[in-house]
């Protein structure tokens, strides 16, 4: 498992339920409802980013959570509150990632 969740794994599970924990308690359910490709500083970088709505009623701080997917994966990520929906039905959590490209298979250094 990659120590980051990747934009191919958040295109997967667009629209799934998703698990927040932040302690050894069941966790709060909340659902993967946006991912974006973003401008990297170069080319052998990537930017992306995922957006998850909270349940309504809920309003989570911002806080470096473990991110449970729906595949069973699980990672420790940075998620920071920005509002609520269109709609205003539920506040929103997004995970931005800046990270090297993995280099192509049979590539030297």
């Amino acid at each position: 498992m990659s120590q980051i969740p990747t934009f191919e794994q958040f295109e997967r599970q667009l629209g799934q339920p998703w698990t927040l924990r932040w302690d050894e308690g069941e966790g709060l359910a909340i659902t993967l409802v946006e991912v974006a490709e973003g401008t990297a500083m170069n080319a052998r970088y990537q930017c992306y980013d995922a957006v998850f709505a909270q349940p309504p009623g809920v309003q989570m701080p911002q806080h470096v959570y473990r991110l449970c997917s729906p595949e069973g994966d699980e990672w420790d990520v940075m998620l920071t509150p920005i509002g609520p929906d269109q709609e205003g039905d539920c506040h929103l959590l997004q995970a931005l990632f800046h990270v090297k490209r993995p280099k192509p298979v049979g590539t030297h250094p």
